[in-house]
């Protein structure tokens, strides 16, 4: 067969198979497409129906903040407004030491009021002890001139009875008795003036005197007062109860605070009883038990991990306790929680 016969027979041949060959080619290809899909979603399908393998306790860390496990809280003594504080967040403080100050307006008034009746009182104390030494130096001079009153008196009475018995007896004459005798009853009268005089001079005084202890009473009565409401001005003074890390604090200067307010502040007591707070998926909270142990990592308590203990457990967070083996360790600083045991199945 020659060149162009053979080339026509080919094409012929190509014009009559070849699309059924290409038809051929695609269904092929399809069946091996759709073989490949089936294999791969019955692999997903056999992977779906396998149990999940449970979460490997021992294998994850958790990321957790250190706190004191021993902390006392500073009340507020009275309401008010936080006039000032004294320190800051992670300071070391000691007992007594002043926190804050509150100021309460009400406590401030009373004092003033207690101040001016202080004033009042001592002030009319004042005034009656001078009204008593007046009256003390009245008295004696109405004392000074009764002696002498009584003396002339006396001697008057002593002229009289002489010059009575001598004009009895016709010794003397008449205008010498009476002379003695007008002498000695205007003496008779001016003393009694005086002793009158003189007693109503001593009953002011005892009265005076009376109310100048009265007054005292009150002095002291208004110092008291006084001395309750300095102690109440004290109760401002908010002071640390014990020594340790002061660690937080509820309210800022200028904020009102009231009585209620249980935890103003709140202060670490042992730094070396610390314990870290992590939260746990529910598939990890399942396997974990109190008593549990468990590694702590801090890196500023240095590159070996601490031994710690589970003491909660629920709800989603677990607390692990430790013993702190540095000082740099303080409360708000992250740390990294890897369980060691299980809870039991």
């Amino acid at each position: 067969m020659t060149g162009s016969g053979m080339g026509s027979f080919l094409a012929s041949r190509w014009m009559l198979y070849g699309p059924v060959a290409l038809v051929a080619g695609i269904v092929v290809g399809g069946a091996w497409y759709g073989y490949g899909e089936y294999q791969r979603r019955e692999r997903t399908a056999a992977e779906a129906r396998q149990p999940k393998a449970a979460v490997d306790v021992l294998s994850q860390n958790f990321t957790g903040k250190t706190r004191a496990q021993r902390t006392v809280a500073v009340a507020a003594p009275l309401e008010g407004t936080l006039e000032s504080l004294e320190v800051t967040d992670g300071d070391e403080v000691f007992e007594g030491q002043l926190l804050a100050r509150i100021r309460n307006t009400g406590m401030e008034a009373a004092k003033q009021r207690s101040v001016e009746d202080l004033d009042r009182v001592k002030g009319k104390l004042s005034d009656l002890e001078s009204q008593v030494l007046a009256a003390r130096l009245e008295a004696s001079r109405a004392g000074a001139d009764l002696t002498r009153v009584r003396l002339e008196y006396d001697n008057a009475s002593r002229a009289y009875e002489r010059q009575q018995k001598l004009y009895r007896e016709g010794a003397t004459a008449r205008k010498t008795y009476e002379k003695a005798e007008a002498e000695y009853r205007t003496l008779a009268g001016e003393t009694k003036g005086m002793e009158e005089a003189a007693a109503r001079s001593e009953a002011q005084v005892a009265k005076l005197s009376a109310a100048v202890e009265e007054a005292k009473g009150r002095v002291a009565e208004a110092v008291a007062e006084l001395e309750d409401a300095d102690a109440e001005m004290l109760l401002g003074e908010v002071k640390a109860p014990v020594s340790g890390l002061l660690i937080g604090h509820a309210k800022n200067a200028g904020d009102e605070v009231t009585r209620d307010l249980a935890k103003l502040f709140e202060i670490a007591t042992e730094l070396t009883a610390m314990e870290v707070v992590v939260e746990i998926p529910p598939v990890v909270d399942k396997r974990v038990s109190v008593g549990a142990r468990a590694l702590v990592q801090i890196s500023e308590a240095g590159e070996a991990a601490l031994n710690g203990t589970v003491r909660e457990a629920a709800g989603g967070k677990a607390v692990v306790e430790f013993v702190s083996p540095s000082a740099a360790v303080r409360p708000g600083m992250s740390a990294q929680v890897r369980f060691l045991e299980e809870r039991p199945r």
